[in-house]
């Protein structure tokens, strides 16, 4: 944002994001949406706040995680076992039961 003084000359307002904020903007960020003044204000109050940047840490690495994943089929034995333990699960779950 650019605020004029009265000389007529301009300069630029520093923006100040809040970790509310700058959790709300994590994707944005990561995906190179953010524009520059914004970007800006993301990476100053990263150097500032650790609590945010293991925050990011964190959703860096569950993005990574996620993106390695494979859809493998699931063995019919561990199907079964499955199967039985969640059929167990929901008759002791219900009343009466």
């Amino acid at each position: 944002m650019t605020e004029h003084t009265p000389a007529g000359r301009s300069r630029s307002r520093s923006v100040r994001l809040n970790c509310q904020q700058v959790t709300e903007m994590i994707r944005a960020y990561l995906d190179g949406e953010l524009d520059a003044e914004t970007c800006t204000a993301f990476e100053e109050h990263m150097r500032r706040c650790s609590d945010c940047v293991a925050f990011i840490n964190t959703c860096k690495k569950t993005i990574q995680v996620a993106q390695s994943l494979s859809y493998d089929d699931i063995p019919s034995e561990m199907q079964k076992r499955v199967g039985q333990f969640l059929r167990a699960k929901l008759k002791r779950s219900r009343p009466g039961s």
